[in-house]
């Protein structure tokens, strides 16, 4: 919550004009990046054919698309095998990042967001000037039909955006397809 509330913006692809991410995003995922690139790098060229996929939940979403994104410019090339997955992810940067990372991995990050889940609502917008980045998919109901968003320059209006700030909630925050719900995850598991 602390790393969430650092909201100042700091330069983020710092060779980018104008590209601002969310400073505290930006700090929590370079405290782990270089572990993140020993470990892709330790098994990329074993298992060449494979994907590399960056997965992440809220603020693990958020990581993984810095991650990402500074990956991909580390190792340009094997940029077509990377994949970005989030969930629940929270607005990361400004508008000119959000440009810059649609270009460079737009047609391979898939940003799913559920019901009023309020995280996607967070940075507001209209306050800092934080953005999305395409493209999200939009979870409407607990049967799990979607609604693929198809806006490519902004958020969709049809998407979490649908719902207003004031509907939001946690409870949808955890609830992505029905499982887990991390609030009531039990450490013991039996294999």
């Amino acid at each position: 919550m602390i790393v969430d509330g650092m909201a100042m913006f700091t330069d983020f692809p710092t060779d980018i004009r104008g590209s601002t991410v969310h400073s505290g995003f930006h700090d929590s995922t370079n405290a782990v990046y270089g572990y993140i690139l020993k470990n892709i790098r330790a098994v990329a060229t074993e298992f060449s054919d494979y994907r590399i996929v960056f997965l992440g939940h809220s603020l693990g979403g958020a990581s993984a698309v810095i991650s990402a994104l500074q990956f991909v410019r580390d190792n340009e090339f094997i940029r077509e095998r990377v994949r970005v997955w989030t969930f629940g992810e929270p607005r990361v940067g400004n508008r000119r990042f959000s440009e810059y990372y649609t270009e460079m991995l737009g047609n391979q990050t898939y940003r799913i967001t559920n019901k009023a889940d309020i995280v996607p609502h967070l940075p507001p917008w209209q306050l800092l000037g934080y953005q999305h980045h395409p493209l999200e998919i939009h979870i409407l109901n607990k049967e799990g039909d979607v609604y693929v968003c198809h806006n490519t320059v902004r958020e969709d209006l049809d998407g979490a955006y649908r719902w207003p700030t004031i509907d939001s909630g946690v409870a949808d925050h955890v609830d992505y397809f029905g499982k887990p719900d991390i609030t009531l995850f039990s450490p013991l598991i039996e294999w």
